[in-house]
């Protein structure tokens, strides 16, 4: 997934900010593992989140190797499976930061323990949803779902890329009004748009 960031035509939306629904949203101007620059905290609907800190690593090296079951199925020991799942997350957030700018990253706060990432790429006109991933403890509880309705009242247009292949995804994606763009053998690249009223 990628995103690349326009300033012309795009107005900056601070997390914590509420009111208007915005032309597009873009990001504070984070790395995939940093901090934000100037707000550490922010909401999406009732849920809350913050920047990620240090401290998150192991929380998301776990999330990566939830998102990639074909590692953990290899016939090779845990600890070399983790260290994979290590080193491919590295190069995940490499790839996230040489391919999108302004880049966001929440974690995604339930009871005070992180359950989600979400990482945002402001791009001409629109918010891009890099990634969104949710812990294996924390899924069929609806959280994807909360996380991009909580963008859908902030924004205008939304656009993601999802693996052919994951048919939950593509399901919420349509019950969440995106449509296709276009698509190839592996992936499909979705847009939503609000839908504005036309006076009669």
């Amino acid at each position: 997934m990628a995103g690349h960031e326009s300033r012309a035509g795009i107005r900056r939306l601070l997390p914590e900010r509420r009111g208007a629904r915005q032309p597009g949203c873009a990001g504070a101007g984070q790395g995939p593992g940093a901090v934000a620059r100037a707000v550490k905290e922010r909401r999406f609907g009732r849920l809350g989140a913050r920047a990620p800190t240090s401290a998150d690593e192991a929380f998301l090296d776990a999330l990566y190797l939830d998102s990639r079951p074909d590692l953990g199925a290899l016939p090779v020991p845990r600890g070399v499976i983790e260290g994979i799942a290590r080193h491919q997350r590295a190069m995940q957030v490499e790839d996230y930061a040489r391919r999108c700018s302004g880049l966001e990253t929440w974690l995604v706060i339930e009871g005070g323990t992180p359950i989600a990432r979400v990482v945002l790429a402001g791009e001409a006109g629109a918010l891009r949803v890099v990634d969104l991933s949710v812990a294996l403890a924390a899924r069929r509880k609806g959280i994807a779902s909360r996380v991009l309705r909580a963008l859908q009242e902030e924004c205008e247009r939304l656009n993601l890329r999802v693996r052919t292949g994951n048919l939950a995804a593509r399901r919420l994606y349509d019950e969440l009004g995106f449509t296709l763009l276009r698509s190839d053998d592996a992936t499909m690249e979705l847009e939503w748009r609000q839908k504005r009223e036309h006076p009669e």
